[in-house]
């Protein structure tokens, strides 16, 4: 769930600690209740095509009763992850369920691929699918060995081939040529046809899976399937776990939906119930931990006995007998409404950033009643005039140059930002360039962002990021009270226009979709 990742999937708050740790917060569950309205309302699943194609299929034997289709970014945590559990499921239902792994990238039709984590990513994929071919039955072996460091898969590839009897001369030159290119081009055609961006994604026997990644979930899922097996038979009995949903029905964005029909998938026996946040059941839950927004996921305590604790442990705060759900509100309870108003979280080398920020350029000019109030960063302040940020000390670096430009040529900043966003990765070496081109003056923006000023700057800046508890990139604020996900302009600005329906430029058609889910960073 999920960076998306990735695609991710994100992500998020309530007042506690664990969200002091950005890396904490990516479970991509969350993404799902913030897609945009539309969409929440009408989406249906989607049907793949049938067959399959099971070319990339490991250990795979003619009397398998289910086949699981995993689609990944090779360097994506959340796809590592969910490859660890995948393959603890094959190891027990042995030859009763067959694997196909699919990647997630785009084939740019020269012989050369590009993905989201970039070059590297690439090149494992390339790896991967000639291990597919020539050693498959080798090959889980291969993705746990690799996977405990799939960050530098470069330098540990050769060492986990040799340790699992490859020979990586033949893994070298099929994956650096062309019949490499071949087999990934033929490997993600399953991808591009049931139109997946987010890693993981996993079906089971053609139809999609939404449930729990871990082992002990999926395991249920596939025992309803797989009929007779000894693994369903050992199978301890499901508890009855229940969640108290507190709501406000008039809250476009609200719609919990997404998160019910995720929850529902990784914990066989529950039970749901909705109440108002305006009911003497809500305001009291409300008052109990604290909330400061809707919706609010309360389960009960049988929650630690469901084989989904162990995954959903970490995203819950516990009061009393009961356990909160964190996640990052919708609509913000304490916040005085601001109609008409957008802000914009980010990290600046966040991709997810980058798109919105020029999807947010594209809606400003096209509905010029929307106020734009500004970029906020999500970075940590380390309290001794020095910050970190989860893309290192280049992404804090540029947040410093763009507080600074915000301070100095505010009707600039979009212009600039759209300018780096092109090649974001290396703002560093560009910033000076894109400065020009907007008419900025780059001494003064060097010198505010290296000095004391910037610092100041920034400080002050990412106060509203942590005080709001936004810790995923992008994340928007609307009207100061409503917070949402989307790198998508035209999904952008169904939100906008949906909660002010009278601004000028509602009908003009922008860029992206309505129903695409967004990705995002942290």
């Amino acid at each position: 769930m999920m960076e998306h990742e990735h695609k991710h999937v994100t992500e998020k708050k309530h007042s506690s600690n664990f969200f002091k740790d950005p890396l904490k917060v990516g479970m991509a569950l969350i993404i799902i209740l913030l897609v945009a309205y539309i969409a929440a309302k009408s989406e249906t699943p989607q049907q793949p095509p049938s067959g399959g194609n099971n070319q990339t299929g490991m250990n795979a034997t003619s009397t398998a009763k289910l086949s699981i289709e995993l689609f990944v970014m090779s360097q994506c945590p959340y796809g590592v992850q969910a490859e660890s559990s995948v393959k603890k499921v094959i190891d027990e239902f042995k030859g009763d369920v067959n694997l196909s792994l699919h990647f997630i990238a785009t084939d740019l039709g020269n012989g050369s691929f590009s993905s989201l984590h970039g070059a590297n990513e690439v090149a494992e994929d390339l790896r991967q699918v000639c291990i597919m071919k020539y050693y498959p039955a080798k090959f889980l072996d291969y993705l746990t060995c690799v996977n405990n460091d799939y960050a530098n898969v470069g330098s540990v590839w050769e060492g986990c081939a040799s340790s699992s009897q490859m020979d990586t001369n033949t893994i070298r030159q099929c994956s650096t040529g062309a019949e490499g290119s071949g087999l990934l081009r033929e490997n993600i055609k399953r991808t591009q046809a049931l139109q997946i961006d987010s890693s993981p994604t996993i079906y089971l026997n053609n139809k999609s899976y939404t449930g729990g990644r871990d082992n002990v979930t999926m395991t249920r899922a596939i025992c309803g399937i797989v009929t007779g097996s000894d693994v369903c038979k050992n199978l301890p009995l499901a508890v009855n776990v229940k969640l108290t949903i507190v709501n406000d029905d008039t809250c476009i964005l609200c719609d919990a939906s997404g998160i019910e029909t995720t929850l529902s998938g990784m914990i066989s026996n529950l039970t749901i119930t909705t109440v108002n946040y305006s009911s003497d059941e809500g305001k009291a839950l409300l008052q109990q931990y604290n909330a400061s927004g809707l919706p609010l996921y309360v389960f009960s305590s049988s929650i630690e006995q469901d084989s989904s604790y162990s995954s959903l442990s970490r995203y819950l705060q516990k009061s009393g007998s009961t356990y909160m759900l964190l996640v990052q509100p919708v609509k913000l309870l304490n916040m005085v409404e601001q109609s008409g108003t957008l802000q914009l979280f980010v990290m600046s080398h966040c991709p997810y950033g980058t798109m919105a920020e020029e999807a947010v350029k594209e809606l400003t000019d096209a509905v010029p009643d929307l106020k734009f109030g500004g970029l906020y960063f999500i970075a940590t302040d380390l309290g001794n005039g020095t910050f970190s940020s989860l893309h290192g000390a280049d992404e804090v670096a540029e947040d410093l140059r763009q507080v600074c430009i915000m301070k100095y040529y505010p009707s600039k900043i979009m212009n600039y930002t759209v300018c780096i966003a092109a090649d974001y990765t290396h703002s560093g070496d560009i910033w000076q360039n894109c400065s020009s081109k907007n008419g900025i003056d780059a001494a003064k923006i060097g010198a505010c962002s290296t000095g004391n000023e910037g610092n100041t700057l920034l400080k002050s800046n990412i106060a509203l990021s942590n005080t709001l508890g936004i810790y995923s990139s992008p994340t928007l604020l609307l009207n100061n009270n409503t917070l949402f996900n989307s790198v998508s302009a035209e999904q952008m600005k169904q939100v906008v226009c949906a909660y002010n329906p009278a601004m000028s430029g509602c009908n003009t058609t922008l860029s992206g979709t309505t129903t695409a889910p967004s990705g995002g960073c942290g």
